[in-house]
């Protein structure tokens, strides 16, 4: 069993205190009871009990079992055992009970054990002398401890015993003076770590931790120590905490080793991971489940034009994007009250992981900014500068349809395949001789779809079986040229030719036509040109 919160030991440590201090007092008077009722204690104090002697020989008392008397039956030592058994409750008892015997003076004495008052009288009448005991508490306010109470007091006791033996906290308790009157077994095991050669019988014992209780704790707060024991490097981490109990104070310290290194680790990733941040080109901006700044890196300070020091105030996310509008780093909304209920929408977004937009700043930069959740409902934005990116993307792109424009011009028809095989470019030329296989949804087609579709609008040949080859061959390839005959009656001049990559380029050149049809056909190509 192990208890470590220290409000628990306290109430423990209280409670374990009154219920020792009430078993002792109704030990000592069981010991003045029979054998057989030992523990019957207060019962039956309603009733006045009557004690009478002559000649100190009791001859009337209570029948049954007494909770003073040893024995009922031992009438000749009746008068030393009552005595002595209440005494336990007043300590003037021997002294009225000497007086009564020997002088006939009457006294009248109140007995306590522990909050229940007895009434204690004794007068000498004649030969006979009377002593009666009476419950002098009412009812309503006594509290009575019987046998069944006595063996829960007496188990309660034992158990806490127990618990403070096996606390996994170091306990100890201190007078007025400092001194230690009393200490758990976490202490002496706390002692014996940090001290081996001091000695634990001789008391009081010694205070290991003295100058981290000189001045004590205020109560309720807790003051975090480290204790260096002799040959080792690490120290034993403890929170003391104190509570004032019996005009001392109950000190307790708990073990925090594994806590301090669990921190140490912390502080040392985060570390780690701040450094790796202050290297990162993107802008890192993490926001806490209540949607504060906890955390970010130096190139957010560079993106997002914001002071370090308004940043470390830990903003809210809202404050956050507010202040990157009025910077001009992010693009301005037509209607700012919508955006400013948009802002909902964008951070609920984030938490799913689904943010990422590209903002145009009105200065020109393009930013890419995603949203992904954390653990514990964190948020992090980051935010990247891609200008360049868009940049270089947007002069590709213009090179391309310059490209495509040079390359609409020719006159020959061409086509362009991969070195897979696909279909990568064509020209107009090539859609005005081969209008089916023209077409932008055939772009990615295989050079065994095209050319299968050319061979049906030729006379037969052996020129696509070679093209066929020559794009899918991977060895050293030459360029080669051939001549194709349309059932059109046109007649082309097919030049095959390698490219970088693996890609190969097919163009065909309209050559001087014959017969009618073939004349036909010229004057047609001469009129649009």
């Amino acid at each position: 069993m192990e208890i470590s919160d220290p409000t628990i030991v306290i109430v423990l440590l209280s409670v374990c205190a009154s219920t020792a201090a009430l078993a002792v007092t109704l030990t000592v008077i069981c010991q003045r009871s029979s054998a057989r009722n030992r523990h019957l204690l207060l019962q039956g104090f309603d009733i006045p009990r009557h004690y009478v002697f002559r000649d100190g020989y009791l001859v009337d008392g209570p029948e049954g079992d007494d909770a003073f008397l040893t024995d009922p039956e031992d009438r000749v030592g009746a008068w030393v055992e009552l005595t002595e058994g209440l005494s336990v409750l007043n300590p003037d008892i021997s002294a009225k009970m000497d007086g009564l015997r020997t002088r006939r003076e009457g006294f009248v004495l109140i007995g306590r054990i522990i909050d229940d008052a007895l009434s204690i009288t004794g007068h000498a009448r004649g030969e006979e002398i009377t002593v009666t005991v009476v419950a002098s508490t009412s009812e309503n306010e006594r509290r009575v401890v019987d046998k069944a109470g006595l063996d829960a007091v007496e188990s309660e006791v034992e158990f806490l015993r127990h618990a403070m033996g096996h606390c996994g906290a170091v306990m100890w308790l201190e007078d007025e003076d400092g001194k230690i009157t009393w200490a758990n077994a976490g202490y002496f095991s706390a002692l014996e770590r940090v001290d081996a050669d001091a000695d634990a019988l001789v008391w009081p014992i010694h205070a290991i931790f003295r100058e981290h209780t000189t001045p004590p704790p205020e109560e309720g707060r807790i003051r975090r120590c480290a204790v260096y024991v002799a040959d080792q490097d690490m120290p034993l981490w403890y929170d003391i905490s104190m509570s004032v109990v019996q005009g001392g104070g109950l000190f307790t310290a708990r073990p925090i080793d594994r806590l301090v290194e669990a921190e140490t680790s912390l502080r040392d990733f985060v570390q780690t991971l701040s450094r790796t941040f202050a290297h990162l080109p993107v802008g890192l901006a993490i926001f806490d489940k209540r949607r504060q700044l906890v955390l970010f890196n130096p190139a957010l300070v560079t993106l997002s034009s914001l002071s370090t020091e308004w940043l470390s105030t830990r903003p809210d996310l809202y404050s956050f994007l507010d202040q990157l509008r009025e910077h001009q780093r992010m693009p301005e909304p037509k209607d700012y009250q919508s955006w400013k209920s948009d802002l909902a929408a964008l951070e609920a977004a984030a938490r799913d992981g689904s943010y990422q937009e590209l903002w145009t700043l009105p200065n020109g930069q393009t930013y890419r900014v995603i949203g992904r959740p954390h653990a514990d409902g964190a948020v992090a934005f980051m935010f990247e500068d891609i200008s360049s990116e868009v940049s270089l993307t947007r002069k590709f792109r213009g090179e391309l349809e310059l490209y495509q424009t040079v390359f609409d011009a020719q006159d020959d028809a061409m086509v362009v395949f991969s070195k897979d095989g696909l279909r990568m470019k064509s020209n107009a030329a090539f859609g005005e001789i081969w209008p089916k296989e023209a077409s932008t949804d055939l772009q990615g087609a295989s050079v065994v779809d095209v050319t299968r579709s050319l061979q049906e609008a030729s006379y037969p040949t052996p020129l696509w079986g070679e093209i066929r080859d020559f794009v899918g061959g991977f060895s050293e390839r030459s360029g080669w040229t051939d001549r194709v005959s349309l059932r059109t009656g046109d007649v082309l001049d097919c030049k095959v030719a390698p490219l970088k990559g693996g890609a190969s380029l097919i163009a065909f050149t309209q050559v001087q036509p014959q017969g009618e049809h073939t004349r036909a056909a010229l004057e047609r190509l001469t009129i649009r040109q």
